[in-house]
């Protein structure tokens, strides 16, 4: 079964990581504003126009912010968000949906916790990917699995998984 990691310095990895896999993925770089429910920041998005995607990351003091959207970003425009995947910076916090895990081989997995507007049962209703089961600080728990870290294909597993959570939410509407 796969472990929640909660170690400020393992999820600081798993974190690195990511952006990494995203960042040689998404090859171009647009300096937009990205905007959100909290206000906008600028950042140079990563894009690939093959996939449609961009992401964007920001350490915050309490999460790992990870923005994705599928519309193309135009260089000094603000940015709409599509998903949000972020992760707590140290600890287990069943109100931040991503989720870092690691199975007994040390692979780490990105996991969703299938907390969007509309719910958890809404999310769970909807999906059709991959679920998989984590301990989650001595309590097992039902999860999206988004993609392994590990996975050449990360970045399109992502892309799909933006895509399933714009269609759960078009169809909670």
């Amino acid at each position: 079964m796969l472990t929640v990691i909660s170690s400020a310095a393992d999820i600081s990895n798993a974190q690195k990581a990511l952006v990494h896999q995203l960042q040689t993925a998404l090859p171009q770089r647009i300096a937009c504003t990205v905007g959100g429910a909290g206000g906008g920041f600028e950042a140079d998005v990563a894009y690939d126009d093959t996939l449609g995607l961009w992401f964007a990351g920001q350490s915050q003091d309490t999460k790992h912010f990870n923005g994705f959207g599928t519309d193309t970003p135009v260089a000094g425009k603000k940015v709409s968000l599509a998903a949000e995947i972020n992760f707590p910076v140290q600890g287990i916090s069943r109100a931040i949906s991503g989720v870092f895990a690691q199975d007994e081989n040390g692979r780490i997995a990105v996991l969703h916790r299938g907390k969007i507007r509309g719910g958890k049962a809404i999310f769970f209703q909807h999906y059709q990917g991959e679920r998989v089961e984590a301990d989650d600080g001595g309590k097992p728990d039902t999860f999206a699995l988004i993609g392994w870290l590990d996975d050449p294909a990360f970045a399109r597993r992502m892309n799909d998984f933006v895509r399933e959570i714009l269609r759960i939410k078009a169809a909670a509407k």
